[in-house]
């Protein structure tokens, strides 16, 4: 299916069917352009199964394919970008994967049966791979960017401009086969910017709901700290419920429902903080940081002519990563594991040097991470040194930490590094 800008005021769905449709000025065209800048038959879009391509009629201005002029038939893939003149055109693949296709409903096996521990495995491991083809050199922010998505949580990236923190949730959404939406918060951003609004509509004599970019699977919430609280607040119900209430109406959110958010360094210009109750929403933090210089100039050389998103299909569904966030619930946690993550957030709760701990809002981000890593890792019981290992990324950014107390510690994250080394763990 194409979503088509036709101009820039008008916009619909078009069918893509079985065999060729060609796009043009002519009548006799499957999709017609009615601009100057489009050639009588200006391109050709060939569907064969599940396969579509398209291919240039050797027009006068040329088609683009993301940025890139079309030189023969080039095979599109999810959310692949066409531009035909002023006319854009989105490709989504409604269809599931090839992969999914052959199994459940036609053998007749249920679906439980069909996502199993092993396939979750399987599943990470495949989303973590193509996601790294476009994300060079940072191997552990992929990993804890895809076990955050299927924790059913949401991410908090910060870092400085232009260290793929964008391109990080583009290659996800790109992934998982999922609606990306991208919302870049400003100063002057109001909250209905972000879940939509009511419009009159005289013809009806009623109000219409326009939804806004809240209502897609995979959200990018860019450069959130440069937008006052008020606008911050808005996500705070869609984080936690999955539900946009507007003029009384809640509003459900699709599933999978994942916000990356990013944000800037605070002594950066133009930022304000984000208050704790937003930070606690937020399952986890992570940082990208810089490439080392080798992986710099391999940067370099994959995006000399395009850029490396552009060659990703999607390796699973959003209803498979749906279905692996409640599998992920079941991989049992010892009653020791469980008393180990209280232990560590209690012990923010105590520490001289935090105005305050962790809520138990952590010991659940903590235990739903460790369960997904055990996964990961191919067990189905988490182990001690799971939990260890997210529990900077998971407690750090929920501690408040006055800069009067800045001596011995540097951030939060020493402060949760020494409480790692002083509680005891299960079973030494």
């Amino acid at each position: 299916m194409f979503t088509v800008q036709f101009g820039y005021d008008k916009r619909r769905d078009v069918e893509i069917p079985e065999g060729e449709t060609v796009i043009g000025r002519e009548l006799d065209c499957g999709i017609i352009l009615d601009t100057p800048n489009a050639s009588r038959h200006h391109a050709k879009v060939t569907r064969s199964g599940d396969k579509v391509a398209i291919e240039d009629l050797n027009s006068s201005n040329g088609t683009f394919l993301n940025s890139t002029p079309i030189d023969g038939k080039r095979e599109l893939k999810h959310l692949d970008v066409v531009q035909i003149g002023e006319n854009v055109f989105v490709y989504k693949d409604t269809d599931v994967p090839r992969r999914a296709r052959s199994r459940g409903a036609r053998d007749g096996m249920k679906t439980t049966e069909y996502y199993t521990f092993s396939f979750m495995t399987d599943l990470l491991s495949k989303i973590e791979e193509n996601v790294s083809k476009v994300i060079k050199g940072k191997a552990e922010a992929v990993r804890n960017a895809v076990l955050c998505l299927f924790a059913d949580g949401h991410l908090l990236i910060e870092d400085a401009p232009g260290s793929g923190k964008s391109v990080l949730a583009r290659a996800l959404a790109k992934s998982i086969q999922g609606a990306y939406k991208r919302i870049q918060f400003t100063p002057d951003m109001l909250p209905s910017d972000i879940t939509g609004i009511s419009v009159y509509d005289e013809k009806a004599k009623d109000f219409h709901f326009i939804p806004g970019p809240v209502f897609g699977n995979i959200i990018l919430a860019d450069e959130i700290n440069r937008t006052p609280p008020r606008t911050q607040a808005s996500l705070l119900e869609c984080m936690s419920e999955s539900v946009v209430t507007v003029d009384g109406k809640p509003r459900v959110l699709p599933k999978p429902f994942f916000v990356i958010a990013t944000q800037n360094p605070n002594d950066y210009h133009g930022t304000y903080p984000l208050p704790e109750p937003q930070l606690d929403r937020f399952l986890m933090r992570i940082s990208i940081g810089y490439p080392t210089p080798e992986v710099e100039r391999e940067i370099m050389s994959s995006q000399m002519t395009r850029h490396p998103i552009n060659d990703i299909s999607y390796v699973a569904s959003a209803m498979d990563v749906a279905q692996c966030q409640a599998l992920a619930r079941q991989v049992h946690i010892s009653e020791e594991a469980r008393d180990y993550i209280v232990s560590l957030v209690d012990a923010t709760r105590r520490h001289p040097a935090l105005n305050g701990g962790c809520s138990p809002r952590a010991s659940l981000a903590l235990m739903r991470l460790s369960q997904c890593l055990a996964i990961y890792r191919g067990r189905d019981y988490v182990m001690p040194r799971d939990i260890r290992e997210f529990a900077v990324p998971a407690l750090a950014h929920r501690t408040p930490f006055p800069s009067t107390r800045r001596g011995k510690y540097r951030c939060p994250d020493d402060v949760i590094r020494e409480i790692l080394e002083e509680t005891p763990v299960p079973g030494e």
